[in-house]
């Protein structure tokens, strides 16, 4: 490298005040694919002033360097998808996708076009959009003779972009009930649940994004105009936009979480604990198409999927801890939300 390129690489990884680090994980996963078929990845990682051994070592990279990596290795090998994919997914892939959808009434329209848009390039995309109950999944399944964990990178990056993507498409943040992935924890060492702000089951049948199914009725707010800075600044737009941490709807729901006692925290607590009205906060709340309870049912019915998927609790002591005082009222809402008892969705848990 040149001396302009290392001063170049040097100025691109010091992070500026408040810019968003990416984790060496997700480095990793992004040029493994590449790197199994024989492309010499230190050679691009050279670019950013880092090496093989030092993404190994936890070295990460600041967002828009992150960004200028990927569109790099993808016109190295012009495949959108880092290698992952059996049939390349070529450059402008995404682009089209996005043209193919700007124009649905609403996210059910836009997320099924996605749908028959990933058949028509591949078999290999077997997608699904369901809706049982309260919950909408869509299911990213991919048979393309590879195992999921070895392309665990792949669903993944799969899974946050098509979230992300939907949550600009509406204009709106976009809070998932929960997130399952058909991989094994270890298979991605970062802290997924922290990352989509979703709870989070690892070995699971497939991979699927779920949320509540009055999202897939929120119109489209984006247009042809809105849709080429989105495109210019892709991917750093998917990178940073609609964090869901930044918007109150996340911020209740997450202290919402952090409480023992569900049943006696009220609305006024919480408002008190964010310094500001009942009002205001309902007001808030409502502007990002959420309310006190829904979201307090959202962190219950995680806890009771949770405590569903992983233990062998009695489903009456389930009831308890989730503070029912009548397990029957907790079959009631759990079938609403789910579509589903409490001991079918234990049964099916696969």
């Amino acid at each position: 490298m040149d001396s302009q390129g290392r001063e170049m690489s040097q100025s691109r990884c010091s992070a500026a005040p408040g810019e968003g680090m990416i984790d060496s994980a997700f480095i990793i996963g992004a040029l493994t694919a590449a790197r199994r078929q024989g492309l010499d990845v230190d050679r691009l990682l050279g670019n950013f002033a880092l090496d093989w051994q030092a993404l190994e070592q936890g070295r990460g990279l600041v967002a828009r360097d992150y960004a200028a990596l990927l569109r790099q290795l993808w016109q190295l090998l012009d495949d959108e998808s880092s290698g992952y994919a059996v049939k390349p997914m070529r450059l402008g892939s995404f682009r089209m996708m996005c043209q193919a959808c700007i124009g649905c009434r609403n996210l059910r329209r836009a997320q099924l076009r996605v749908i028959e848009y990933f058949r028509l390039m591949s078999d290999e995309y077997q997608w699904q959009l369901l809706e049982q109950g309260e919950e909408a999944r869509f299911q990213l399944r991919m048979v393309n003779g590879q195992s999921d964990s070895d392309i665990s990178f792949f669903l993944l990056s799969l899974a946050i972009i098509l979230h992300r993507w939907s949550a600009w498409m509406i204009d709106s943040p976009l809070l998932l009930s929960r997130v399952q992935f058909s991989f094994p924890r270890h298979s991605f060492d970062t802290d997924l649940s922290a990352l989509l702000q979703a709870p989070i089951r690892f070995d699971a049948p497939v991979t699927e994004l779920v949320m509540p199914v009055r999202y897939l009725q929120a119109p489209i707010k984006q247009s042809a105009d809105t849709l080429s800075p989105f495109l210019a600044n892709s991917p750093e737009q998917l990178l940073t936009h609609y964090r869901n941490d930044d918007s109150l709807s996340a911020r209740v729901r997450d202290y919402i979480d952090r409480q023992q006692e569900l049943e006696t925290l009220s609305q006024e607590l919480v408002a008190n604990h964010f310094n500001i009205s009942v009002a205001t906060l309902g007001r808030r709340l409502k502007r990002e198409g959420h309310q006190f309870l829904e979201l307090k049912d959202k962190v219950r019915r995680g806890r009771a999927v949770k405590l569903l998927l992983s233990s062998e609790l009695p489903i009456s002591d389930i009831a308890e801890r989730l503070g029912y005082s009548e397990p029957s009222v907790f079959y009631r809402n759990f079938k609403k939300w789910v579509g589903k008892t409490p001991s079918e969705f234990r049964d099916s848990r696969g």
